[in-house]
């Protein structure tokens, strides 16, 4: 596995979808995503940002140092060269494994499969092609069907369940899980 902070962030493209560098132009994303209750539902460590400054700084801060220290990985998910509608990230990166943890959110508006399949294979061709990992896992809680849905549509194979593996960020309740994983030969 290559090193995440010997890399540049890339700008990668998939049709009209386009995963890039986060920028300050893309806080009112961040934080209406921060705000969304399905987000906050089905993601788990998401904390509302106080105003759309606190959401300007996070981005200024949070993804480059957690690039520069080779622990994550964040892109904005965007229509062609137009404001992001979501956010997709490489995360739990295990250098002795070959593998990560990859997740996606998107804005109601632009919530569809093709949207969504799109920006998820965009992070895990990067994860794959860029990084060198060998493995890519994805949590998805058992009562959210549309994004089980996503990760089988490009590849991922169910692998377990996880009984109450994370905890909402907006109802602080327990989650079962489903646990997928795609490995490079499986990415469609």
């Amino acid at each position: 596995m290559h090193p995440l902070n010997s890399l540049p962030v890339p700008t990668l493209v998939d049709g009209q979808v386009v995963i890039r560098r986060p920028e300050a132009r893309d806080a009112a994303t961040v934080l209406a995503g921060t705000r969304d209750p399905l987000v906050r539902e089905f993601m788990q460590g998401v904390v509302p940002h106080r105003d759309l400054a606190a959401a300007e700084r996070w981005i200024a801060e949070v993804p480059p140092l957690l690039w520069s220290a080779g622990r994550a990985a964040y892109f904005s998910v965007a229509l062609d060269d137009g404001p992001s509608v979501g956010w997709a990230e490489l995360v739990d990166l295990r250098p002795a494994e070959s593998a990560a943890e990859a997740a996606v959110w998107l804005l109601p508006g632009a919530r569809s499969l093709k949207m969504a399949s799109a920006a998820l294979r965009l992070v895990c061709r990067f994860g794959f092609e860029q990084l060198g990992l060998r493995r890519i896992d994805a949590y998805a809680a058992a009562d959210n069907m549309p994004v089980q849905v996503v990760g089988a549509y490009i590849g991922f194979r169910r692998a377990g369940f996880r009984p109450e593996l994370f905890r909402s960020s907006r109802t602080q309740r327990l989650h079962d899980a489903v646990y997928a994983t795609l490995v490079p030969e499986d990415l469609c």
